[in-house]
C-alpha cells in the first residue's frame, strides 16, 4: 500500500463518528408532607337581596366576627376577598339577585382549625377551602428531596440495569421535571430539546402530580435522568 493510501485510510479513521453510548433514562422521585405554619380559609356565603335575606347576612358576619373574637384572631385578618351578583326569575326589574360574598381569613396557627371549623361552618358558610399553605421549611426540605429524588433514580437505573445483564456508568443528562405553567415558551423548547419527548413534562400544572392533602403542603421533587450503560 502507498504512502498515500495509508494516509487517507488514517484520515478515514479519524473523521469517522463516536459510536453512540448506550443510554437508559429514569424518573426519580421523592416527596413529603409538611404541616403549614399559615394558611388563608376562604368562607362563601350565599344569599339573596331581599329584606329578610339582608338580615339574615348581617347576623352571620355577626357570628363570625364572634367566633374569631373567641379564638383570639385579630380582625384585620377577615376581609372580603370578593363579592358577586347575578339575577333570576325571570321578567325585567322583577328578578331576584343571588347574591355570593367570599371572605379571606388569614390564619396564623393552623392548629385552630380542628375546633374553629366546625364554628365557622355554624356560622352559616356555604363553602370553606384552606388555600395559600406557607411553611419556612419548604425550601430546606425541597433540597433535602431533590438528593433522595436522584439517589433513587440510580437505584431504579442500576436494578434494571443489573437485570438485563450490563452495568451502570455515569450521568449523561440530568433534568427537574416542573408544570409546564411555571415555563416561558423559551425554556420549554430548550426542556424539549434536551430530553427528546415532551411526554416528560407535566401539563396543565402541579395538580397533575398529586392531589394535594386539604391540610397539609405535599412537595414532590421528580429528575429525568440519563445515564450510560456499559456492557
Amino acid at each position: 500500500m502507498s504512502s498515500a493510501a495509508v494516509l487517507l485510510a488514517g484520515t478515514a479513521r479519524a473523521q469517522a463518528p463516536a459510536p453512540a453510548p448506550r443510554t437508559i433514562l429514569v424518573q426519580g422521585v421523592a416527596e413529603r408532607e409538611l404541616d403549614p405554619e399559615r394558611l388563608d380559609v376562604l368562607l362563601t356565603y350565599r344569599f339573596s337581596d331581599n329584606v329578610k335575606e339582608s338580615e339574615r347576612t348581617q347576623n352571620q358576619e355577626e357570628a363570625l366576627r364572634r367566633v374569631l373574637g373567641r379564638a383570639g384572631i385579630a380582625e384585620d385578618k377577615l376581609m372580603l376577598e370578593e363579592l358577586t351578583a347575578s339575577g333570576y326569575g325571570g321578567k325585567v326589574g322583577n328578578s331576584t339577585v343571588a347574591l355570593t360574598k367570599t371572605y379571606r381569613l388569614q390564619l396564623d396557627n393552623p392548629r385552630q382549625l380542628n375546633t374553629l371549623v366546625p364554628q365557622l361552618v355554624q356560622t352559616g358558610a356555604d363553602n370553606l377551602r384552606f388555600v395559600n399553605l406557607r411553611s419556612s421549611r419548604e425550601a430546606a426540605t425541597k433540597a433535602e428531596l431533590t438528593t433522595l429524588a436522584t439517589a433513587n433514580a440510580r437505584q431504579k437505573a442500576e436494578l434494571a440495569v443489573k437485570g438485563a445483564g450490563g452495568q451502570l456508568g455515569g450521568v449523561l443528562s440530568m433534568v427537574e421535571v416542573l408544570p409546564a405553567s411555571l415555563y416561558s415558551p423559551q425554556v420549554l423548547e430548550g426542556y424539549y430539546k434536551m430530553c427528546a419527548t415532551k411526554g416528560r413534562l407535566l401539563e396543565g400544572g402541579a395538580a397533575e402530580i398529586s392531589t394535594p392533602t386539604l391540610r397539609k403542603i405535599k412537595l414532590q421533587v421528580l429528575y429525568d435522568v440519563v445515564f450510560e450503560v456499559k456492557p
